[in-house]
């Protein structure tokens, strides 16, 4: 399998983590943040490119999803933290696919936005815009 999790996540944190609180910029899920503003970025999805494949019995290519959650108290905030974030993705040759602000029926003081980015990576770790 072709991984670099870890590698695009510590490019992402040196922007995203100095705008959260105490640095609250993790890299699995979180649906409860104890200190906001706080956001995750994670590998949701790896699969391989078929199309790009070979013959030979290792992947060339790999297809990948990442999912953005942005949570804050107001939506100036959020948009700032996420704005900081996707500027890096798509400089990094990510496509968002898609973004959404997300309503917390049971806490409107909660602004959650939610996107999500793909990018195919091959086995050196470069990164292409999704074909």
């Amino acid at each position: 399998m072709i991984d670099y999790e870890v590698k695009i996540f510590n490019d992402v944190y040196d922007v995203a983590a100095p705008l959260c609180a105490r640095k609250r910029f993790l890299s699995t899920q979180v649906m409860n943040y104890t200190d906001l503003p706080a956001a995750s970025l994670f590998e949701m999805d790896n699969r391989i490119v078929q199309k790009r494949q070979s013959s030979t019995p290792v992947e060339n290519f790999a297809r990948v999803t990442y999912q953005l959650d942005v949570v804050a108290k107001t939506k100036d905030k959020c948009r700032t933290i996420y704005t900081a974030i996707n500027d890096k993705l798509v400089s990094m040759n990510f496509t968002r696919i898609s973004a959404q602000y997300i309503v917390y029926p049971d806490d409107t003081t909660i602004v959650r936005y939610v996107a999500r980015y793909e990018a195919e990576i091959d086995s050196k770790g470069n990164i292409y815009r999704a074909s």
